[in-house]
């Protein structure tokens, strides 16, 4: 439900399907605020819609019309044809104010697929991200009990080519985020989805150094150690801080003997080249293969 203008005939809106909210029927009068918030989640979030959006309702184009209802639905269809009309819109930065206000109130009143589908919708437009409230998007997913509504936004991203390069700076949200709410479980997970075959967006050194120094603050040193591996075999070398951190918690674990190892096969990566990678990645398989609690 955005204003959109592409240049093209203007028609009425009869459905606002991309949100789930049942139909609003308008006409070419102005649309009025008629009543006063209600403190009904379902009322309220209809109300929003009608308040924070009241010239676009009226005036949606067809073709953002049929962009926005096609994320109620799961055919391939209907998102090659979100996708293709995604590349002839821009989001102005009312329309983007606009969407600031309208995210935060459906994640906090129960309407976070809805949100969801609003903000992929948005992201399809490849808007900068900085204007778009998805730190808040991002609390509220990572809060959920599962990670449900979270794997089916990931996909939702990931079958839509114009969002992907939102993908790597939303994963590093979401990551961040749950070792700050001590699920580092769940950020293992994120970080497995973005690592499978095919994936458009491949883990980057970031990504890596915020996993292990995550799995390290939270004393799981195994995962931190196995993320180390994966951060070594796609060629990213951790900085000294992540070292030192490394090499501490093995030290406390009275883990001396691989920790001055480990240490030193790191600092040789840059001196011997492939044969400190090689030595590296030896030495931690060796490290994880005789691990024990």
């Amino acid at each position: 439900m955005l204003s959109l203008s592409c240049g093209i005939t203007r028609t009425h809106l009869n459905a606002v399907p991309f949100l789930g909210i049942p139909s609003l029927i308008l006409n070419n009068k102005a649309v009025r605020n008629p009543i006063a918030p209600s403190k009904s989640p379902m009322k309220s979030v209809q109300q929003l819609l009608l308040f924070s959006t009241p010239s676009l309702l009226s005036s949606l184009s067809k073709p953002i019309s049929l962009f926005f209802s096609s994320f109620s639905s799961s055919s391939s269809t209907a998102t090659v044809t979100a996708a293709t009309v995604s590349e002839s819109i821009n989001l102005t930065q009312e329309e983007l104010t606009k969407i600031n206000l309208l995210i935060p109130r459906l994640c906090y009143s129960n309407h976070l697929p809805e949100a969801i589908r609003l903000v992929h919708a948005s992201l399809l437009t490849n808007p900068p991200l900085k204007f778009l409230p998805l730190p808040i998007l991002v609390d509220c997913l990572v809060s959920q009990p599962d990670m449900t509504q979270l794997m089916s936004f990931l996909t939702r991203l990931k079958h839509n080519p114009p969002a992907h390069p939102s993908l790597l700076p939303i994963n590093t949200m979401l990551i961040s985020s749950y070792f700050k709410k001590s699920k580092p479980k769940e950020a293992m997970k994120v970080f497995t989805w973005m690592s499978r075959p095919g994936s458009p967006c491949a883990p980057d050194a970031a990504i890596y150094g915020i996993l292990a120094g995550g799995f390290c603050r939270h004393g799981l040193n195994l995962g931190a150690l196995k993320v180390l591996r994966a951060m070594v075999g796609a060629n990213f070398w951790p900085g000294s801080d992540l070292r030192k951190r490394i090499f501490r918690n093995l030290l406390r674990e009275a883990r001396i003997r691989e920790a001055k190892e480990l240490d030193g096969a790191l600092a040789s990566i840059g001196v011997d080249g492939d044969k400190g990678v090689e030595k590296v990645m030896v030495l931690l398989e060796r490290m994880i293969a005789n691990w024990t609690d």
